[in-house]
Formats: structure tokens, C-alpha cells, sequence
């Protein structure tokens, strides 16, 4: 098996078919999208909806990017244990190309560097093994080989496996929520914030609007990209959805000189990487360690708790991520930042129409960095157009949610 990479439907570049979809609204007017969420995906669904010639807007309780985005590590990449995903996942990376080359996002394309120690050597071969097919195979490296790749990483003696890619990059998660926010607001849509929706109106099973609190509006479709608030979101609709509680802990430095352009995954414990301006982004890929100071944390989400433990969790993260790149032990932590993940159950996204509900349409995964890109693609055809996308079906949310 072959992954091969494709054009994507839907790209700023190629809209003339959703453009022409305007026969799905009612006569005289354009179809009057909703879109829940103004973290990356739902910036990304809605400059695609918007290009496509619906009335768009995006109602975001707090900020944008203000939930997951913000604390993401923002690593887009195809590395994961499942051949169907990671095929999504390709596609999304072109799709990244796309959108970077025409919105200007400032991507950073160096590719990667994974390693495992034996505790998690046959997981990393999983992934690497997948990635042998694809457009971008994997070169193998030893311990002393990660260090002649890229200078000043030092993973130590007990590395059992470790690969590079090429295609991989990395983005500010923040600004390129902007630029899509930018791009869908030059093509007509609105963007409320602070603005929390509170009700959901459902007239013979199907979206006839919402109530925010800035006030009611009418809609013919409803699209929940609301992370970790999506079951609140789907209770307001009738609908069951539990998520995985994922807390994740994201430290950004102050800048020091530029020496990679590479993101580094250290045997699923920390990825870090470096931004072009020389500030570091570090984070533990499993949050908070299970340490007795984290207890509240590891059990629900929440604020934190004092300023103490946060400088705590810089220093430790910085001090800890020093171990394998020294020259970031001279920076000092600006931004130490706990979130929490939209994680389903079994780790793939969750896309697609709300079972039993007409009009309505839900996105949640805990890569969506990586799935900004395509799944705003994906879910702008299927509202457009009402022509499912295939590659989908796997992540409907009928798995999870029923009518």
C-alpha cells in the first residue's frame, strides 16, 4: 500500500464547485451558517464556508484560539499507529501547503525527529512502519545519529529507535487562526466575541437557530467546533457525547538564537521545537506529570491553582526538555500554560453530521492542528453540497451519538 498525495477539493484555490451550491439554502437568500468555536478548526470551516458563498458566522465564547489552540504544540504531521488516519492526515499536510502558500501563514516546514526509548520502541516502529509507504518514509537514525542530523540535541545512549521525516512543519497556532478568521471575514463573515451560545433551537428535528448572549439568530445549519466544551454544546441539542479528560502542559520561552527548524518528540514525553523568531515552545505530551501537586488537575479542568505551581511547571519543563537540547536551559519561561484536550474515547476525530438532527454538524479531535485544513474542506462540501466525503466515515459521530 501506497499513500499517494492528491489536490484537495475545496482550497481557496479551487471553490468554484461549493460556490455553486447555493441551491441547498431557501430560495432568495444564502444558506446561514452557524459555526461554534473560533479555535483553528472552526476558523478553517468557517473561511471555507464562507468562500463557498454561505452566510457565516462564527460565535466564540471567550477569544479566538483561546481554548486547545493556544496550547498546542502545533506540530502538523502524518505519525500515527492507523493506516486510514494517517491517510487523512496527508491529505490535511497538502492542504497545509495550500493554505500557507495562499493565506500566509508562516509555516515552517524542517520536518521531524522521533525517538523511543525500549519502553515505547514498538509503538514508535508502528508509526514508522506506516510511514515506510507514504510519500515521505522515514530515515532511520541511531542515538549518535540524532546529534549529526541536528546539532545540540543529545537523546542519550538508551535510544532503541529513532527516525527523521522531511515534510513535517510546525505553525504559531494563534496567528494561523488569524489568518483563516482574515480570510473568512473578507469573504462575508461575521465573528462574535466574546459570545457564548446558550441554546441550541431544534423545530421538527431540525437547526432553526441559537440563543447567545448577544442575542438570538436564526440558522440553517449548526457546525460545534468547541473542543473540549463539545459535550455542553451536544446537551444543548439532546445529544450524549464524552470526551477523554487529556490535561496538557505548554511552556513558551523567551527568544534565544535560532539553531532548528526540526519539531523533536522524545519517546512520548516531551515535544519541543523552535519558533523562527527563537522563542522555544516545550510541552509534556502527557501533561502534568502524576505528581501529588496535580491531583485537581489530572481529575477535571480548571484554572491554575496559584501562581507557585506555575512557575514550577516552567522551570521543570524547561530544565527537563534541557536534558536532550542545552541551549534551551538559557531561556526562561514567558508563557506556562496548562489546557486540556478535546480527546475522543479512541482518538480519532469525531466529523460529520449530529445523528437525529438535521442541519446540525460537529468536529472534535485532539490533532486538530494537523486536520484544520481538511476537515474545513471536508466539512464545507458536505454542508454545501450534501455530498459526504468518503474518507470520513470512519469518524462519524453516529459511533458515539445516537438519534
Amino acid at each position: 500500500m501506497t499513500f499517494q498525495r492528491r489536490t484537495i477539493l475545496g482550497g481557496f484555490a479551487a471553490m468554484a464547485a461549493l460556490q455553486a451550491a447555493g441551491a441547498c439554502a431557501k430560495p432568495g437568500r444564502k444558506l446561514r451558517v452557524g459555526v461554534i468555536g473560533g479555535g483553528l478548526i472552526g476558523a478553517s470551516v468557517a473561511a471555507q464556508l464562507a468562500k463557498a458563498g454561505a452566510e457565516v458566522i462564527v460565535f466564540e465564547k471567550t477569544r479566538p484560539a483561546a481554548g486547545a489552540t493556544e496550547k498546542s504544540v502545533a506540530w502538523i504531521n502524518p505519525v500515527v499507529n492507523d493506516a486510514h488516519y494517517m491517510k487523512l492526515r496527508l491529505e490535511s499536510m497538502d492542504a497545509w501547503l495550500d493554505d500557507d502558500r495562499t493565506l500566509g501563514m508562516k509555516a515552517i516546514w524542517g520536518g521531524s525527529i522521533s525517538w523511543a526509548y525500549a519502553n515505547k520502541k514498538d509503538s514508535l516502529q508502528t508509526k514508522a512502519t506506516l510511514l515506510e509507504a507514504t510519500d515521505d518514509p522515514p530515515v532511520y537514525l541511531t542515538g549518535e545519529g540524532i546529534t549529526k542530523a541536528s546539532p545540540g540535541v543529545f537523546p542519550g545512549d538508551e535510544v532503541k529507535l529513532a527516525f527523521q521525516t522531511a515534510k513535517d512543519g510546525h505553525v504559531d497556532p494563534v496567528f494561523a487562526t488569524q489568518r483563516y478568521l482574515a480570510a473568512a471575514k473578507r469573504f462575508g463573515a461575521e465573528v462574535l466575541y466574546p459570545c457564548e451560545v446558550t441554546a441550541i433551537k431544534v423545530v421538527g428535528g431540525a437547526v432553526a437557530g441559537v440563543t447567545t448572549t448577544k442575542g438570538d439568530f436564526e440558522l440553517d445549519h449548526l457546525v460545534s467546533v468547541t473542543g473540549t466544551d463539545t459535550p455542553r454544546i451536544m446537551a444543548l441539542m439532546d445529544r450524549k457525547l464524552e470526551l477523554a479528560h487529556k490535561p496538557g502542559l505548554v511552556v513558551h520561552t523567551t527568544p534565544r538564537p535560532v539553531t532548528t527548524k526540526l519539531v523533536y518528540e522524545a519517546s512520548s514525553i516531551l515535544e519541543f521545537k523552535q519558533y523562527a523568531d527563537g522563542r522555544y515552545l516545550t510541552s509534556f505530551t502527557s501533561g502534568p506529570p502524576n505528581l501529588p501537586q496535580h491531583t485537581e488537575i489530572l481529575k477535571h479542568q480548571m484554572a491554575y491553582p496559584d501562581a507557585a505551581l506555575q512557575q514550577f511547571h516552567g522551570d521543570m519543563l524547561i530544565a527537563r526538555t534541557a536534558e536532550y537540547m542545552p541551549a534551551i536551559a538559557e531561556a526562561k519561561a514567558t508563557r506556562v500554560l496548562l489546557g486540556f484536550r478535546p480527546y475522543p474515547l479512541d482518538n480519532k476525530p469525531i466529523a460529520g453530521p449530529v445523528p437525529g438532527i438535521k442541519g446540525a454538524y460537529v468536529l472534535v479531535t485532539h490533532s486538530g492542528i494537523t486536520l484544520a485544513p481538511i476537515l474545513g474542506r471536508y466539512a464545507a462540501q458536505e454542508i454545501m453540497t450534501g455530498v459526504e466525503a468518503p474518507i470520513l466515515a470512519p469518524y462519524r459521530p453516529a459511533r458515539y451519538i445516537t438519534a
